[in-house]
C-alpha cells in the first residue's frame, strides 16, 4: 500500500455522529422567534452517513447529515422551539499521509444547506421558518482500517474514521416556511457556519495491485 508503483481502488461507507458549533444561532433564534426571553446554545448535535471511492490517492464522496440543538422553553409565552439543519455535500479528497492500515486526507466539497427554527405554541399551534443556501465543507480525516495489517490483493474490514472541519454556507436573509414562500424576516443576514467533530463507524473494501 505504501509502494510507489502500487495501484489502489475500493470505496468505504459510514455512519457518524459528534458535535458540532454554529456561532449565532441561538441569537438568530431569538430574532426570528421574536422573543427577547428566549436562551440558547450555539451546539448541536450531529448525525450522518457517509460513503467515498478511492483511487490510489484521490478520493470522492457524499455525505449527508443533520444537526439538532436542545429543545428550550420560553417561559414569557409558555412555547418550545428548537432548531435543527440539514446538509448534503459531494467532495473530493487527496492522500497525504498513508500506511497498510491507516490514512490521512483532507477534503473540499461543495453542498447544501438548510436551516430550520420549529416552534410550538401553548395552544399546540406550530410554525417552521427555514433558511436555505449553497455550502462548502472543508475537512480533515483520519481513517483506520481495523483488520491485518498484511497487504492482500483484496481486504475488507471494519473502518474507524475521526473527521474535524468547517462548513461555510452563503449569506441570505431569505427565510420561508415549510410550505415555501420566501420572506425576509431580519434585517441582519444570518450564515448558518460552525465547526464540527465526527466519529465514524462502518467498513472498506480495497484491491492492491502491483504495476
Amino acid at each position: 500500500m505504501t509502494g510507489s508503483a502500487q495501484s489502489i481502488r475500493g470505496g468505504a461507507v459510514f455512519l457518524q455522529g459528534g458535535p458540532s458549533w454554529w456561532p449565532g444561532s441561538a441569537s438568530v433564534i431569538q430574532q426570528v422567534r421574536n422573543t427577547p426571553g428566549l436562551v440558547g446554545k450555539d451546539r448541536y448535535a450531529m448525525i450522518g452517513g457517509e460513503g467515498y471511492l478511492r483511487r490510489n490517492r484521490w478520493l470522492a464522496g457524499i455525505n449527508v447529515s443533520t444537526l439538532a440543538n436542545q429543545r428550550i422553553q420560553d417561559v414569557t409565552t409558555q412555547s418550545t422551539v428548537e432548531s435543527s439543519a440539514s446538509n448534503v455535500h459531494v467532495w473530493v479528497g487527496w492522500v497525504v499521509w498513508r500506511t497498510n492500515r491507516a490514512k490521512l486526507y483532507p477534503s473540499l466539497g461543495p453542498g447544501l444547506n438548510s436551516f430550520n427554527v420549529n416552534s410550538r405554541m401553548a395552544n399546540g399551534a406550530t410554525s417552521t421558518r427555514v433558511l436555505d443556501g449553497f455550502a462548502t465543507d472543508i475537512g480533515l480525516t483520519f481513517d483506520w482500517l481495523m483488520g491485518k495489517s498484511d497487504v492482500v490483493p483484496t481486504s475488507f474490514a471494519p473502518m474507524l474514521s475521526v473527521r474535524a472541519g468547517y462548513r461555510l454556507t452563503t449569506a441570505s436573509a431569505e427565510w420561508h416556511g415549510d410550505q415555501g414562500g420566501a420572506t425576509t424576516l431580519l434585517v441582519t443576514r444570518y450564515t448558518p457556519q460552525g465547526f464540527y467533530l465526527t466519529l465514524g463507524f462502518g467498513g472498506g473494501a480495497f484491491h492492491h495491485r502491483n504495476m
